[in-house]
């Protein structure tokens, strides 16, 4: 997928958290191609959260700097609001614009069933996948809204959906990010600052980190490798261009060479009781009715366990 390289691209700087790694890095790399001035915001942790590093942001943004984009490291923790609008003025004053596009892919990862797992890991997961996207929102959305343009891409994830057995924490997490994608959206709406949640599978240290404790895991993992991060980053510039202008609000999945649309929470059917509904009613009356309308207890494994479509090798002309 190709975007063009604009005049107001080169003056839309962008802010990518995670930007050192994985998904966040294919973002990076594909908004400097699209020629975004592009901070790299990422602390270098391990998975779990610990061990900060300047590495992964500095090696991105060299990188970028290589190609002949503009890049800058960052390795502030924005989940605190001023840091976060700290981290959002650093930009500014060295692109000279304020962000006009953020990515949000930084996270965290503790897994533990919802009964073992304890304060410390629940607020590092909320902490780094929540918290962040909330106050660089924040710090962002004014000038966005002032200067009528914006683009907001949430990294989520299928766990925050549809659930997935072990990570309520990142479940949580990632649900989060959904309503915060229709607030914004919402909030922005008539104006043009487009704000989507995007569902990406591909084989990352996350990815890697999934014990195969099952059939089902070990199915999934053995096919993983194929949907690469790097497939993922002409979608996310696309999703940031002029071109995906009227886009928002929307969920969009991403696996290999395949693009989703996903559906969203609607009623599927009601049913009025004038009498209301009496405990009674609710059994004999309404649950006959309900059990065609109830979804499966299906984690995002049932759904996406199948292999990917993986990218086919292009040829040099």
């Amino acid at each position: 997928m190709v975007v063009a390289v604009t005049k107001a691209n080169q003056t839309r700087p962008a802010i990518v958290s995670g930007g050192g790694r994985g998904i966040g890095r294919a973002a990076a790399l594909a908004l400097a191609a699209a020629g975004h001035p592009v901070c790299v915001n990422d602390t270098g942790v391990a998975l779990d959260g610990s061990t900060p590093s300047s590495a992964p942001a500095d090696r991105t943004a060299a990188d970028i700097t290589a190609g002949g984009g503009r890049a800058r490291a960052s390795q502030v923790d924005a989940r605190g609001a001023d840091a976060a609008r700290n981290l959002v003025a650093d930009v500014e004053a060295w692109a000279g614009r304020p962000p006009a596009v953020l990515v949000h892919a930084a996270g965290s990862l503790r897994d533990g069933m919802v009964h073992r797992t304890g304060d410390d890991d629940w607020a590092e997961v909320l902490g780094s996948h929540l918290a962040v996207a909330v106050q660089l929102t924040r710090a962002v959305a004014a000038n966005m809204r002032t200067n009528r343009f914006g683009r907001i891409v949430y990294l989520g994830g299928a766990a925050g959906l549809v659930g997935s057995v072990g990570q309520a924490g990142y479940a949580v997490a990632k649900a989060g990010l959904f309503g915060l994608t229709r607030a914004v959206a919402l909030e922005m709406a008539g104006r043009d600052v487009c704000v989507n949640y995007l569902v990406p599978f591909a084989f990352t240290r996350m990815t890697e980190a999934i014990p195969p404790v099952t059939d089902q895991l070990r199915d999934y993992l053995r096919h993983a490798p194929g949907a690469r991060p790097e497939d993922l980053g002409g979608l996310v510039a696309w999703l940031c261009s002029d071109a995906a202008a009227g886009i928002s609000g929307q969920v969009l999945g991403a696996r290999g060479a395949e693009v989703a649309i996903w559906s969203q929470p609607r009623p599927v059917a009601s049913w009025v009781a004038p009498a209301g509904w009496c405990p009674q009613r609710l059994s004999t009356t309404l649950r006959p009715e309900l059990e065609g309308h109830l979804v499966a207890l299906e984690s995002e494994f049932d759904l996406f366990g199948a292999a990917p479509v993986p990218v086919a090798p292009q040829r040099e002309a």
